[in-house]
This record gives structure tokens, C-alpha cells and sequence, in this order.
């Protein structure tokens, strides 16, 4: 089984396309996301739909955590 570990789009759609634009020229089984795909970039939305259609096992960074409400935002700067 061979996996693709990603993480830390943080909203920035370009990049998170040229990293799925790489993965498409390898053999991937399972992509696994780590979280932190929304805070700083413009994208969010678009970014949380694009991991979608990777269909990666995903965990929540901290940045998801708090748009979520389930981490405090005193710890952002």
C-alpha cells in the first residue's frame, strides 16, 4: 500500500493543486491528509472541497480546529 501524506494547505489553493498535480503523476493507494487545511490563504472552501476529492483519510489540524470552534483562537496570532 503506498500512501501520500499531505498537510498544511492553509487555504492556499495554488499550492494544494500543484501538490495533487504531482500526486497524479505517481501511484498513490491512500492519500492521508494532516490537517490545517483552512487559515491564511484565500481559498478555504475550495481547498476543503479539493481534499474531498482526494478522498483522504483526514485529521484535524489546529487552524480546523479553531473555525470549528474546538480550539481557542487566543493561541493565533
Amino acid at each position: 500500500m503506498r500512501y501520500a501524506v499531505i498537510s498544511d494547505a492553509h487555504g492556499n489553493l495554488e499550492a494544494l493543486e500543484a501538490v495533487c498535480a504531482d500526486l497524479d503523476k505517481r501511484t498513490v493507494d491512500q492519500v492521508v491528509f494532516l490537517g490545517d487545511a483552512v487559515g491564511y490563504g484565500a481559498d478555504p472552501s475550495a481547498c476543503l472541497a479539493k481534499i474531498r476529492e482526494l478522498k483522504a483519510s483526514c485529521v484535524a489540524g489546529n487552524h480546523d480546529q479553531a473555525v470549528t470552534q474546538q480550539h481557542p483562537i487566543e493561541d493565533f496570532n
